[in-house]
């Protein structure tokens, strides 16, 4: 969790007047490594099968290379999306949810409680970190909406607390 002082700071030019932040916590980089991690289960022997096939003599440089560097990509994407990860803020002020990214990518999507579900939804598998789902009917082109358009706080470490604190805000508590 971030302290609200501190949050204030880095989320400071994104609130309204007068809105007032209550919690704010960022994604847990063990988490998304965690979610991502089939990734390297599939891009490790990716790589190692292309530089066999380059070796052996059964592909060309023209075909190796392609191979390598999607191979490569994989590995890469987690420790990437981790880095991303220390640039995200999730908070929950007296009127909103609000996402913030300021890393690779910069945006900010905003979710007054309004628009929210009537019911909060968590994933969390094992029970180890997980998804807090919030708002349906969002566009699946935002990058924190998987594709059946459900807006969430991604990869928390306590996905419970943070749907503690979001249904206290909405109830005004």
């Amino acid at each position: 969790m971030i302290a609200p002082t501190h949050a204030l700071t880095l989320l400071g030019d994104k609130l309204q007047p007068g809105e007032r932040v209550l919690y704010a916590v960022r994604p847990d980089i063990w988490v998304t490594i965690r979610n991502k991690l089939f990734l390297l289960w599939i891009g490790i022997p990716w790589c190692a099968g292309t530089l066999s096939l380059y070796f052996a003599g059964r592909a060309s440089p023209l075909v190796a290379l392609p191979l390598a560097l999607i191979g490569i990509a994989m590995v890469a994407a987690p420790i990437i999306m981790a880095i991303d990860t220390r640039y995200t803020i999730y908070a929950v002020t007296d009127r909103r949810a609000l996402i913030v990214h300021d890393g690779f990518r910069a945006d900010v999507v905003s979710c007054p409680f309004e628009r929210m579900d009537a019911t909060l939804e968590i994933l969390a598998p094992a029970g180890k970190g997980g998804h807090l789902y919030f708002a349906s009917g969002m566009p699946t082109k935002l990058r924190d909406v998987d594709y059946t358009g459900k807006l969430a706080f991604r990869d928390l470490a306590e996905p419970n607390e943070a749907a503690e604190r979001l249904e206290a805000a909405r109830k005004g508590l």
